[in-house]
């Protein structure tokens, strides 16, 4: 009799080792699926924002290159107004109004207006005239604005660049963890002890908690 309730004893306990033993196990494979999961999406999102921040870069570096040439046609354009303003001058001050008025109608459109609103102040007479028309309010180079624009643009970008490169960097950070999880997951069957393996799985439920949840608040990267 005793004997018989010895081997119960030991069937019971063995029943409830492999219960146990059996659960383990599923919860273990619940925890390395999602952990597997969580690596392949952050890899993907990781490569995906690398790309957004390699487009944005380059279309700061085009916006820069525009801004530029935009820059050089201004400059060009405020050489042309001061000689032709310089040789208008120099048209009035020798009484050449034939002369004067050639140069005038060659002004561009742009300088013209600031020419006529300097012209309105008398400054041949009026002291206290503006020097020029270049220091009007009236004058301003159209493609000097583009150019601020572009470089706004250019600004704009390399920021949006940046930001990629963060969240890229965050992917990759996620795929660092999951890949934890699974070290965590993968050696716990190579322990025989309960408390061992419960540590460990607990670490690594831990560790992919974290990992969701800061996975749950990152931007997806739709292009």
């Amino acid at each position: 009799m005793p004997a018989i309730e010895v081997r119960q004893k030991n069937e019971v306990s063995g029943a409830k080792r492999h219960s146990w033993g059996g659960g383990f196990e599923t919860v273990a494979a619940l925890i390395l699926g999602l952990a597997t999961l969580g690596s392949a999406w952050s890899a993907y999102q990781s490569w995906l924002w690398g790309g957004i921040q390699n487009f944005r870069v380059a279309d700061a570096h085009a916006a820069g290159r525009r801004a530029e040439e935009k820059a050089i046609y201004a400059n060009e354009f405020r050489k042309v107004d001061a000689v032709l303003f310089e040789r208008y001058l120099s048209a009035l001050s020798e009484k050449d109004q034939r002369m004067a008025n050639f140069l005038f109608d060659r002004f561009r459109p742009e300088f013209k207006v600031a020419a006529e609103a300097w012209l309105a102040t008398n400054p041949l007479k009026n002291p206290s005239a503006p020097p020029g028309p270049f220091v009007m309010k009236e004058y301003s180079l159209e493609v000097e604005k583009e150019a601020r624009q572009l470089r706004q643009e250019e600004e704009k970008k390399l920021a949006e660049a940046r930001k990629a490169s963060e969240i890229s960097h965050t992917y990759l950070l996620m795929t660092v963890l999951f890949s934890v999880v699974l070290f965590l997951g993968g050696i716990t069957a190579a322990f025989e002890r309960k408390r061992i393996r419960v540590v460990l799985l607990a670490l690594a439920v831990l560790v992919l908690t974290a990992a969701l949840i800061t996975l749950a608040f990152l931007p997806v990267a739709n292009e």
